[in-house]
């Protein structure tokens, strides 16, 4: 563990830290609201050009309320799996164990790529359950990941115990994640921003990952993620309020909304 300790201090050392007025401005858009109101939801989406001296926010006070990061927690997760060698690539099988699962998807062999696809859960609590809760606890501060908490098990902290994120941390993670800023060899960082990628058209990426607290009530969808357009590079976070566990319409628009979003400022088409 000390030298763990030692090998935070010089990586956190190695890092400028953010001088006094360096935060990116704040913009809200209230003419987001729109694209809440059409899907029947209440949430918020922030969105930042990378370099930009401002963030794009609707509601920007639920854009720094911190909230479980249920599945959005798979990138850093896979990222922690992959440097640490408990798996050893996107393509590593995780033998179905029989145990009827959530979604009958999840039922199934999958490798790691697949289970990222799926959104598996049982597959990533085995993940984390090989890193084990003194490698995660280290990553996890060292990647300076929401409130950085495992507290509640180690395979239940992002799901129902005490790590929290805000949408603008959000986007700050993905942001260090792109410039390999964190503690991470380019062959992991490689692996899982291949992983995220959900959808390219000529020159455009977009790497992305769901998310939903469903232990949790109320709960909260979210959809975040990185796209690449040429040399530019956009990073969002929409977080959806989930008010009972029967609530249909966030589970649903959460990509709806952020992708009319994108569209609408001129990033996806």
């Amino acid at each position: 563990m000390r030298h763990a300790t030692l090998l935070l201090t010089l990586f956190l050392l190695a890092v400028p830290a953010a001088q006094a007025g360096d935060a990116p401005a704040l913009v809200e858009r209230p003419d987001w609201q729109a694209h809440f109101a059409a899907a029947g939801v209440a949430g918020t989406m922030a969105l930042q050009k990378d370099g930009a001296p401002e963030i794009l926010v609707y509601d920007a006070k639920r854009a720094a309320t911190p909230f479980l990061p249920a599945s959005t927690f798979k990138i850093l997760n896979s990222l922690i799996a992959l440097e640490t060698g408990v798996v050893s690539g996107p393509e590593e099988v995780f033998p179905y164990d029989g145990q009827p699962r959530f979604l009958p998807a999840w039922n199934a062999d999958l490798t790691l790529r697949q289970a990222f696809a799926l959104s598996c859960v049982p597959i990533y609590q085995d993940i984390a359950r090989r890193i084990g809760p003194e490698r995660m606890a280290w990553y996890v501060v060292a990647c300076n990941y929401g409130n950085a908490s495992i507290a509640g098990g180690i395979d239940q902290f992002w799901l129902s115990g005490g790590l929290r994120i805000s949408a603008l941390e959000q986007i700050e993670f993905l942001k260090r994640l792109h410039h390999r800023q964190l503690p991470f060899g380019n062959a992991a960082i490689d692996a899982v921003l291949d992983i995220m990628i959900v959808g390219q058209t000529g020159q455009t990426t977009l790497r992305a990952k769901t998310g939903l607290t469903a232990r949790i009530q109320p709960g909260t969808a979210w959809y975040v993620g990185l796209v690449n357009r040429g040399p530019d590079t956009w990073y969002f976070a929409l977080n959806l309020a989930v008010p009972h566990p029967d609530a249909a319409a966030p589970l649903a628009a959460r990509k709806d909304v952020a992708m009319a979003i994108l569209r609408g400022e001129g990033i996806m088409q």
